[in-house]
């Protein structure tokens, strides 16, 4: 095959030799701008105008996101120093994920601290509340015992409510 590819190519003149080396050098310029070149440059014109809103929005979100921990410091501060902002923010959140607790008065400690009672309350409604609780409101769990009731799942939970210090 090369052999044959040699003759043929020794057979053409000097003239026919250039004018096929002058069209295979502009086939390939043709085919490195079209396949190349232009693709590289539509990805830089594409990026140059995509990265300047991505490089706005991150200062955005960095912003933002300064913005929510000054709020969760804020409201760490009001729960920790608020009288009766643990019972609230408990308060809320219980109703929020349907749950009713009872307070026991005789057990609270502090204001920093607040004692309560669920009954015939499903476990994973318990282990969800006091996901919430401390994700979304800094309220830990100081101490907690769980007593399983008559339904399968039921439990009685008595726990001891606290503000992250």
């Amino acid at each position: 095959m090369k052999q044959q590819v040699m003759m043929r190519w020794n057979s053409f003149s000097s003239k026919e030799k250039r004018l096929l080396i002058v069209l295979a050098l502009v086939m390939l310029s043709l085919c490195f701008y079209a396949f190349i070149w232009l693709p590289v440059q539509h990805g830089r014109e594409r990026l140059a105008k995509i990265i300047p809103e991505k490089q706005v929005k991150l200062m955005l979100m960095r912003s933002q996101a300064a913005d929510i921990e000054h709020l969760r410091g804020q409201q760490n501060k009001l729960i920790r120093g608020a009288s009766g902002a643990l019972k609230a923010a408990v308060e809320v959140s219980a109703k929020f994920h349907g749950l009713i607790p009872s307070y026991n008065k005789s057990e609270q400690t502090s204001e920093s601290q607040l004692s309560l009672t669920l009954t015939q309350v499903s476990f994973d409604s318990w282990i969800k509340w006091v996901e919430s609780l401390q994700s979304q409101n800094h309220v830990r769990v100081k101490s907690c015992r769980i007593i399983p009731e008559g339904q399968s799942g039921q439990v009685r939970v008595e726990a001891v409510f606290a503000a992250f210090e």
